[in-house]
């Protein structure tokens, strides 16, 4: 066996696994990011948008709308891709996962509904939210949201992603 074959077979896939969510909503002709706080049992509390883990055989925009949902009860407006993947080294359990951004544009002047995972929520201007956040990914996905989609509204529409409640449905 070669060393490249060995390096391949000894170590778990590189594989997406994980959604982040930036619900999203214009204020007052401003934009707000809703923040949670994350009450983890294994790390200290910390500041983040929507996340969670796609389950086998879902896509990934998929699990972000499910998940938006679960965590906050939002319904998504709007979905847009946001070109700022990631990778993220899991050291427990020795893998590697790309985690997949996505903008979610959600109602004005709803509050969320939290599920056990957070114990607060906030709406923040970018510059708030980017103070807050623990982690680079996490503000280089908002710095890319606001530059590609709320400043350049126009090309929003190259990031857009259809949501299954936008598609016509098949007649027989």
């Amino acid at each position: 066996m070669s060393e490249n074959e060995t390096r391949v077979t000894g170590w778990p896939p590189h594989r997406v696994t994980g959604v982040d969510v930036w619900p999203y909503r214009v204020h007052d002709g401003e934009a707000e990011f809703l923040l949670l706080h994350r009450v983890a049992s294994d790390d200290p509390p910390f500041w983040q948008g929507v996340s969670g883990w796609i389950e086998a055989d879902e896509a990934p925009h998929l699990t972000a709308i499910r998940e938006l949902c679960e965590e906050t009860g939002f319904e998504v407006e709007a979905l847009y891709g946001v070109d700022a993947i990631f990778d993220l080294y899991q050291w427990r359990r020795g893998t590697v996962e790309t985690i997949v951004p996505f903008a979610a544009e959600v109602t004005a002047g709803v509050d969320p509904v939290l599920s056990v995972e957070h114990d607060a929520w906030r709406w923040e201007s970018l510059a708030v939210a980017l103070e807050l956040l623990p982690y680079e990914p996490q503000r280089a996905a908002l710095r890319r949201i606001s530059a590609d989609l709320l400043q350049r509204p126009g090309s929003a529409q190259l990031y857009r992603i259809e949501t299954p409640s936008e598609r016509p449905e098949k007649t027989r």
